[in-house]
């Protein structure tokens, strides 16, 4: 729980200092970045720091990905 607090209390400081200040100066590309990073890194800390198992990206690459290195591999022997 004490976990969740400092994550909510993270996003709260940077949606405080570091939005409204990219707002004034109009670097919106920054600002967008900026969220879409901060929000993902929200989710995923929130959904760790809940214990809940979340897929590991690499297995997913290699379920897409594996056919093709045994296509290439069996056209170099």
């Amino acid at each position: 729980m004490l976990l969740f607090i400092g994550i909510i209390l993270t996003l709260a400081w940077t949606l405080w200092k570091d939005f409204p200040r990219m707002w004034k100066e109009k670097k919106f590309k920054e600002f967008w970045i900026l969220a879409v990073i901060t929000l993902t890194v929200c989710v995923i800390s929130t959904v760790k720091s809940l214990n809940i198992n979340l897929p590991n990206p690499l297995d997913w690459i290699e379920l897409a990905l594996g056919p093709y290195p045994r296509a290439v591999y069996s056209l170099l022997q």
